[in-house]
């Protein structure tokens, strides 16, 4: 395993960060803290001092000796963020420093023997929840006169050469790392920039572009990485799209008549509120006038008395059953069953009772339009109901054999995902585009009608690198940029080219170096503001 400490040394003074608790630490394997002592006193952030950097794939140290004093920065290599509570051990030399970050993953101890000049090997071990790592790596402190001399020549002179002589040329013209075997040097970036000398430990862009950011500020900023490589990814495009019913799960209530509307016992639901199937909504009179009552009743008058003389002629014929035959007692039953079923229609008839409307489903009332006593015509729309757990999307594809090729979907609400399952696509055009259908799945936030931007994977692929949206933005040119993580206290803009791939995250088709590297998701655009 290969693992490289940088040392180098810059100038200035750093202002204004925020304070940082002491941690317990120790030499020669004692342990020096005392748990009943008076408060820890305070750790302040440092200003110059030679920097030590250490990585490995887990974790990142970043160490700066200044006036005999280590302050200590353990991060996640990955990600940048702070390691808390980690147990440090430095060894070399047969000298020992046991340090223990506190929460913001800072450690400071007194450390007068490794700021002398001369040859270091060290061995560093770390062990906090989930770290467990061991690094090693040489440094080479220089003399306090070679210091001066070469802080004069600063702004001439990029820092790696001012101190080539106590670095590996393998690795600091290309300010990257090697380490488990994997290489994450890019050969073909350019030097890094030099650092001004009244860079003052804050933020600074250097001559190239890129911007060095000191330790303690990317704490306070929240920076934060994500690890990427290069890979074989689905090729996606983007569509618009529009939330809409499923018309499975979906209902409109409309009366079959003219009536007037009254409420059931509880009242109209009101919109938004949520009805079972078979919950009783409104209740429908039917509006007759009196003539319609009146020719009703003749018809009820006429049809009993015809049943009356047909019930007679029944039991009349019934009586003298084995005189004639037994077929006209049968005919003279079913006239009068006949008539008996005409008259309970007529006295069950809608003019006379009101009409129950019930929901066809369970869902959420989505459209409400009634009063009580209000006057409704057949065919009116008085509820509309929909099942929000059941929706569906549908987008315009202005390419039609891009149905035949997705192979999935998502869209972005509010800052939730939302996967979308294909179901299918009309044959016939629209507007020049031809109508796709997605079904949503786990998501009852959405409103119909509403719009979305959709990514859609297709079957084909393309090679890219895989990043969180979040690491493009656009530099002072409006250009897509992403920022790389490429030493410690380093940041570099590269601009790119991308590509959706899903709802969240974005494919990098040019700009990014071909391996592994460390972009940056949280704090890019304050990178691209640094001056």
């Amino acid at each position: 395993m290969k693992k490289q400490i940088v040392a180098a040394w810059y100038g200035g003074l750093l202002v204004g960060m925020a304070s940082l608790s002491l941690p317990v630490f120790a030499h020669g394997g004692e342990d020096h803290s005392h748990a009943d002592d008076a408060p820890a006193p305070i750790i302040t952030p440092v200003s110059t001092g030679v920097r030590l950097e250490l990585a490995s794939p887990d974790v990142e140290l970043l160490g700066i000796l200044h006036e005999g004093q280590l302050t200590l920065y353990a991060d996640h290599f990955a990600t940048n963020a702070p390691i808390p509570n980690a147990k440090v051990e430095l060894e070399s030399k047969g000298q020992k420093l046991v340090l223990q970050t506190d929460a913001n993953g800072v450690a400071q101890a007194d450390a007068a023997w490794l700021a002398k000049p001369g040859y270091y090997e060290l061995t560093v071990s770390i062990q906090a929840k989930g770290v467990n790592d061991l690094l090693a790596g040489k440094a080479d402190i220089p003399k306090p006169d070679l210091e001066v001399k070469q802080q004069g020549t600063a702004e001439s002179s990029p820092w790696w050469k001012l101190w080539g002589n106590l670095l590996e040329d393998t690795f600091l013209p290309k300010a990257a790392f090697a380490h488990g075997g994997e290489d994450h040097s890019h050969a073909d970036e350019a030097p890094a920039a030099a650092l001004p000398a009244n860079a003052q430990d804050k933020p600074a862009r250097l001559t190239d572009g890129s911007v060095f950011v000191p330790k303690p500020v990317q704490h306070l900023l929240g920076i934060r990485t994500v690890s990427a490589k290069p890979q074989s990814v689905a090729q996606s495009i983007e569509l618009n799209g529009v939330v809409v019913t499923d018309p499975n799960a979906s209902a409109r209530l409309q009366p079959t008549m003219s009536g007037r509307l009254l409420a059931p016992t509880a009242g109209f639901p009101t919109l938004g509120s949520r009805v079972e199937k078979g919950q009783v909504l409104a209740i429908l009179e039917p509006a007759a006038s009196n003539t319609d009552k009146a020719d009703q009743q003749e018809k009820i008058a006429e049809v009993r008395a015809e049943l009356g003389l047909a019930e007679k002629n029944a039991t009349r014929l019934a009586s003298i059953a084995g005189v004639i035959p037994q077929m006209e007692v049968d005919a003279a039953r079913n006239v009068a069953d006949t008539l008996n079923a005409r008259l309970k229609a007529l006295q069950g008839s809608r003019v006379q009772q009101p009409e129950t409307l019930r929901a066809p489903l369970s869902g959420i009332i989505s459209t409400a339009t009634v009063q009580v006593g209000q006057q409704a015509n057949a065919g009116d729309v008085l509820f509309d109901i929909i099942d929000t757990s059941r929706l569906q999307v549908e987008a315009l594809a202005y390419d039609p054999s891009l149905a035949a090729q997705i192979s999935g979907a998502s869209a972005v609400v509010a800052g939730q995902t939302l996967k979308l399952a294909f179901v299918g696509a009309s044959q016939q055009l629209r507007n020049q585009a031809l109508p796709l259908r997605f079904r949503v799945e786990g998501a009852d936030t959405l409103a119909i009608g509403q719009p979305l931007k959709i990514a859609v994977q297709t079957q084909l692929t393309r090679q890219g690198t895989p990043l969180p949206a979040s690491a493009v933005v656009n530099n002072s040119q409006q250009e897509p940029t992403v920022w790389l993580h490429t030493s410690a206290e380093r940041f570099t803009p590269h601009k790119v080219n991308v590509q959706p791939l899903d709802a969240e995250t974005v494919v990098v088709l040019e700009g990014l170096p071909d391996s592994s590297v460390r972009a940056v998701t949280i704090g890019a655009a304050l990178l691209t503001q640094v001056r």
